[in-house]
């Protein structure tokens, strides 16, 4: 394996992974279908860290300087969060994002541009650190009612573009 290529190391030890869960789940071999399980988190994880390593990257470069690369574009549209809602959070119309900061996939202070689907309604927030939320807390209780968002769904906020974000209940 070239250890230059991280992505597709990732990838390959990924899809070894995957059929050796497989493989262990056929023969139910539960210790070593646990064991796998979390390999396989492990990887994923690190392909979201990398994915967040090269957005930040790119995000020090000048934006004055060229215009992005076609390559630099489509990192930005991988940059996908998917959280689950809680009572609470609909509650008080929060959209906590914990995980994705302890993952690396976004950061204190980010602003996002963020069109609510499917009403398409726009709004600008911050990600706050005191409780890792979303600084606006009226468009998301909206886009909680519109979509009709329960305890236990998950909701994605995908990054189209640099700085400007799709939310979505996952169905």
């Amino acid at each position: 394996m070239n250890i230059n290529n991280i992505p597709s190391m990732i990838d390959a030890l990924m899809s070894e992974t995957m059929s050796k869960i497989a493989e262990a789940a056929s023969k139910q071999n539960l210790t070593e279908l646990e064991a796998l399980t979390k390999r396989a988190s492990e990887l994923r994880q690190m392909k979201e860290q990398i994915a967040s390593i090269q957005h930040r990257l790119i995000s020090f470069t000048d934006k004055d300087e060229k215009p992005l690369s076609a390559s630099t574009q489509t990192t930005y549209g991988q940059r996908q969060l998917l959280i689950e809602v809680t009572q609470g959070m609909i509650n008080q119309n929060l959209l906590t994002v914990t995980e994705p900061l302890k993952r690396g996939q976004i950061r204190i202070g980010e602003e996002l541009i963020i069109e609510a689907m499917p009403s398409g309604e726009r709004f600008k927030t911050v990600v706050m650190g005191s409780g890792n939320k979303l600084q606006e807390r009226g468009c998301v209780g909206k886009f909680y009612r519109q979509a009709g968002v329960k305890s236990g769904d998950y909701i994605m906020l995908r990054e189209i573009s640099r700085g400007q974000w799709q939310l979505s209940k996952r169905n």
